[in-house]
């Protein structure tokens, strides 16, 4: 049986980065042969010398698309992970895509929450719209694709503080009924190796919507983690309903606001007409954490 060929597309962003240590581990297991997808104005640098990968340029832009095509021709996955204007540009990949006969399935660049219609509408989150267009767009040339949907990534929860909680400083803040109500959280060590181990059964997967999250916690398990890490009382103060409003006018403020409304109502799996599904994906060589575990990293 051959190898699968798998693209990375984007092995510089946060969740690209991530991922590519597992693939290598792979590829350099033979589970599967990982080449690397990159634009020209791309850093190569950034990429371990001492492992022999195969590197395609690609064109995302209307002029390459022939080129793209002769570059993606034998590839079986594709993982996308690009950000910002790269997002948008992922309908070119999905020109050079059409007809292929060797492309089990796309993995486009998703890696956010479940948004309502309802949602959508919110100017402030149009980006989201964009990813929801190459999906669209996909399925209309007969692309395969998959989507993978997160809680909130662990680097945006402790590093960013994007829900208001700071681990450091021992503090957190409460919506609605956050306190009871859990919050999932995905850790970017879990998603690489579960990417990586879900392309290598790309059937199992293709067009579908994917949920990977490794850990749940409620608010009030939060406060007890940190109050036993720090040996007092952890701070806690009410996100109010004005400022819920008020952050839903600007990026990235409306995903913050957007998440904390999940995690105050536990309502996780909102999505209209969509399907999502949740995965414990088993991970070999990668001991899952607890919240606690993963908690003390970013301390």
């Amino acid at each position: 049986m051959s190898k699968l060929n798998v693209g990375l597309l984007g092995f510089t962003g946060t969740v690209g980065a991530a991922t590519l240590g597992p693939l290598i581990k792979a590829h350099e297991e033979s589970k599967l042969n990982l080449v690397i997808l990159y634009r020209e104005s791309s850093d190569l640098s950034k990429l371990p010398s001492d492992i022999d990968l195969q590197k395609r340029v690609v064109y995302l832009d209307e002029q390459g698309t022939e080129k793209t095509r002769e570059a993606v021709k034998d590839l079986n996955v594709i993982i996308s992970t690009v950000n910002g204007e790269g997002i948008y540009r992922q309908l070119f990949l999905l020109d050079a895509l059409k007809g292929s006969d060797n492309l089990k399935t796309l993995i486009v660049s998703d890696f956010g929450a479940n948004w309502t219609k309802e949602e959508q509408k919110n100017k402030a989150l149009s980006p989201i719209n964009t990813k929801l267009d190459v999906v669209k767009k996909a399925n209309e040339l007969g692309v395969p694709v998959t989507s993978v949907r997160v809680g909130i990534l662990d680097l945006f929860f402790y590093a960013y503080k994007f829900l208001g909680t700071d681990v450091n400083n021992n503090k957190i803040e409460t919506f609605n009924d956050s306190l009871n109500q859990p919050l999932r959280i995905t850790s970017l060590e879990y998603v690489g190796n579960a990417v990586t181990q879900l392309i290598q059964t790309p059937e199992k997967i293709a067009n579908k919507y994917i949920g990977l999250y490794d850990i749940e916690v409620t608010g009030q398990q939060v406060i007890d983690v940190l109050t036993k890490l720090h040996g007092k009382p952890t701070e806690v103060t009410e996100y109010t309903r004005e400022r819920y409003e008020e952050d839903l006018k600007t990026l990235p403020s409306a995903i913050g606001a957007e998440i904390r409304k999940r995690w105050g109502n536990g309502k996780w799996d909102n999505e209209d007409n969509k399907q999502v599904d949740n995965l414990k994906v088993d991970t070999p060589g990668y001991k899952l954490k607890s919240f606690e575990e993963l908690t003390k990293q970013y301390l």
